[in-house]
């Protein structure tokens, strides 16, 4: 993926991030999701897009037999080491709308913030579809973004305010999905039957003032922060981190709420 520079976006940098602040973030959702396709132990899944590999891990101690793919090669790597202790599991660097794996090859399918949080996620779903077999399930997971303050969405409405003839990232970077639109997606994909669940979470900042330390890798390599003037990076910095460091509470940490939605798809 590139910015609207061109200049690719370098997710390898953040493998420490995802380890320490997205982990957490989307960890409720994709247990969540693991719950919804009813697995049992001996069962094949495939985690799409899976990241280091976190959610990979949980399932195959739940007994899974679990392929976890991700593009980027770093994060594979992460994710292979988690599994190693799991036979039967592995980690491969692969495209979610292009997977290589036959028709009908897993019990389930799961992607979380996955191929719902890039262009191109119909053709990815429509993948998630084509390799789990009949009587399976797809489940996948998204922010909800009217209801969410996960780290990347309170920067862009710190960034709104500041900059509200500028976007953080554009439009079409991070795709926006409601509900009805996953459950009308997986039905063109292929389910004869979709389902949305919704999962509320939440973001803890031990050290609010240090904010942009802990998550400021992954808001900087976005093209609306590249093209701002070094004193307006500044301002920018400044004003997220005074957004967080106002939702502290009286021990000093910040708990910020983060609401996401699981839909799962049922395959005829």
């Amino acid at each position: 993926m590139s910015d609207t520079n061109g200049d690719p976006l370098n997710f390898s940098e953040l493998v420490t991030f995802y380890e320490r602040i997205v982990d957490p973030l989307t960890l409720p959702m994709g247990r969540r999701a693991l719950d919804l396709v009813g697995l049992t132990r001996g069962d094949r899944l495939i985690d799409v897009a899976a990241g280091t590999g976190a959610l990979a891990a949980e399932a195959a101690q739940r007994g899974m037999r679990v392929l976890a793919v991700d593009v980027e090669p770093k994060m594979v790597a992460r994710a292979a080491a988690r599994l190693a202790p799991f036979p039967g599991s592995e980690a491969r660097e692969m495209n979610f709308d292009a997977i290589e794996a036959p028709d009908a090859s897993f019990d389930a399918a799961v992607s979380i913030v996955g191929v719902l949080a890039f262009p191109g996620g119909r053709k990815g779903l429509h993948e998630l579809v084509r390799v789990t077999r009949p009587g399976g399930s797809v489940a996948v997971a998204t922010w909800d973004q009217e209801q969410t303050a996960a780290p990347q969405y309170l920067a862009s409405d710190v960034f709104a305010g500041l900059f509200p003839d500028r976007q953080l990232w554009p439009a079409d970077f991070f795709p926006a999905w409601t509900k009805d639109e996953v459950v009308l997606a997986l039905r063109e994909a292929g389910c004869t039957k979709a389902e949305m669940h919704s999962v509320q979470g939440e973001w803890v900042v031990q050290s609010p003032a240090a904010v942009m330390a802990e998550a400021g890798a992954s808001i900087r390599m976005f093209p609306g922060y590249k093209a701002l003037s070094e004193a307006d990076r500044h301002r920018f910095e400044d004003a997220y981190t005074a957004a967080v460091v106002g939702r502290a509470g009286p021990d000093g940490t910040a708990r910020i709420m983060t609401r996401a939605f699981v839909g799962v798809g049922r395959i005829a």
